[in-house]
């Protein structure tokens, strides 16, 4: 039996089955195969994980802006308090300066070239966010949860990502400048051709990442050591 196949799929070849068993069992039993069948479908269901139908989280405020799966233009958001706002698959255009959006969810939101400045993400959710080519400028993501997001050849300068979870993160050819990554959980990332200059990385688990081709300057390596020629 394939487990990839769609639930309902199974449901459908597994009922008849059972029907022609259930006229040789008694009520009862037949009753507990159709449960066990429904409990086989639940788990595959949960098992596979359509990520079409993933969600975020974010914080809980009164009255937080809700904007999921919309086109956001960045003034729309610069100098605003937008903190625990919906911007769940949103695509945003520009550049963001002055915004505090802690706790928002911007899962497997667009920021495809976008640019930050000053904002404030703390706690916030950019699981699966896609944000090839963008700039981050005085950006706090501190505890944020940017697993599996894509930030290959961005760029972060001041860019405070302690204590965040980047498991399984891209950021290939990213460049990082002066940044806090203290405690900052990067397993299974891919950090290949990343450029870290001037930053802190102690205490950030790297079990798994790929670090090939990875250049340190002037950089706090996990272990509390200074980077040397080239290395941590």
């Amino acid at each position: 039996m394939r487990l990839m196949q769609r639930p309902t799929e199974l449901a459908g070849r597994l009922t008849p089955r059972l029907a022609g068993v259930g006229r040789r069992l008694t009520p009862r039993t037949v009753g507990a195969l159709y449960l066990l069948v429904l409990a086989v479908v639940a788990a595959v269901l949960t098992w596979t994980g359509d990520p079409g139908t993933s969600h975020g989280h974010r914080c809980a405020a009164p009255g937080a802006v809700e904007m999921p799966q919309r086109a956001i233009d960045a003034t729309d958001l610069s100098e605003r308090k937008l903190r625990c706002a919906d911007l769940e698959r949103a695509t945003l255009d520009g550049v963001v300066s002055e915004a505090d959006l802690r706790g928002a969810n911007l899962h497997r939101a667009d920021l495809h070239g976008a640019g930050l400045t000053d904002v404030d993400l703390s706690g916030a959710d950019l699981s699966q966010v896609s944000a090839r080519d963008a700039s981050l400028d005085g950006v706090r993501l501190t505890g944020a949860d940017l697993r599996g997001a894509s930030f290959r050849s961005a760029e972060f300068t001041h860019t405070g990502l302690d204590r965040t979870q980047l498991g399984g993160a891209d950021l290939r050819d990213a460049v990082i400048r002066r940044s806090d990554l203290r405690g900052a959980d990067l397993r299974g990332a891919d950090l290949r051709g990343a450029e870290l200059t001037d930053s802190d990385l102690r205490g950030a688990v790297l079990t798994g990442a790929r670090v090939d081709g990875v250049s340190y300057v002037d950089v706090l390596c996990p272990n509390g050591h200074k980077s040397s020629s080239g290395s941590c």
